[in-house]
């Protein structure tokens, strides 16, 4: 389904929203934005975050920040800002205030040619997955606690409440060697790829670009002609999605504030 009259951002961005709220326990719906919590998860920042979508002065969105989060038991502080000159507008106030900054770029594929991937690619369920997101959590978060490793992996239950979920994996012999997540909204007409990571044991075999030809075929057959993802702004990833058919649509921004210890 493709909304009448909306752009492939705002297509994209109305589904993000809806995706953020719908696996949230809490709401809150601000002047310039929402924030959203999820109580049985507070270690999770992208599930526990402020998402600021039109103007508003940096000192009420850090005062706001500090008064939702703190006050729902939240340690770190996260915030998203959606359109790419409001970010670099608060950019300085935020890095002043301790936020670390991540220039992010979405990326969405051209709705070329698919090429077939060269590893077998199949769904999973969470459980089958779960050891290898735990295991993977591990390397990129090695001084994490158990708990919120555990909550890492999850979290991943609900991304059913604002999507349909295919859990994509490649595997090396009995080792999931890649792994990725995929959204699928037929309201919005969109969908989204995203969580991908391969392992560091079998990186540079193609297993990662077998798992995104496979969530652009699935896809395609779910109806979705508006596939998506992000990328960070200066990461390699970002070329070489672009070599994978995908081109920069918007840029955004994250703003990210970790507990003291």
């Amino acid at each position: 389904m493709n909304p009448v009259g909306k752009s492939d951002v705002e297509r994209i961005a109305a589904f993000e929203e809806h995706f953020a709220k719908a696996q949230a326990t809490d709401v809150v719906d601000l002047q310039w934005g929402f924030a959203i919590l999820q109580r049985d998860f507070p270690d999770t920042y992208s599930h526990n975050r402020m998402v600021v979508t039109s103007a508003a002065p940096a000192a009420e969105i850090l005062s706001a920040a500090d008064d939702l989060f703190g006050g729902g038991g939240v340690q770190h502080r996260f915030v998203s800002v959606v359109h790419n000159a409001l970010g670099q507008d608060l950019r300085s106030d935020f890095v002043a205030a301790g936020y670390a900054h991540e220039p992010l770029v979405t990326m969405i594929h051209s709705g070329g040619e698919i090429e077939p991937p060269t590893h077998p690619v199949h769904p999973l369920s969470l459980h089958r997955l779960r050891p290898a997101i735990i295991r993977d959590w591990r390397i990129e978060m090695p001084d994490a606690t158990d708990e919120v490793l555990r909550q890492l992996a999850d979290r991943t239950a609900l991304y059913a409440r604002g999507a349909d979920v295919t859990l994509l994996a490649a595997f090396d012999g009995p080792e999931i060697a890649a792994r990725g997540d995929l959204y699928v909204d037929l309201v919005h007409g969109v969908a989204q790829f995203e969580n991908l990571f391969t392992h560091p044991d079998f990186r540079g075999r193609g297993y990662g670009t077998s798992l995104v030809r496979e969530a652009l075929r699935c896809s395609r057959s779910a109806g979705c002609e508006l596939s998506f993802l992000e990328a960070d702004l200066h990461g390699w990833p970002k070329e070489w999605y672009n070599r994978l058919g995908y081109a920069e649509a918007r840029r955004t921004h994250n703003f990210t504030r970790v507990p003291s210890k």
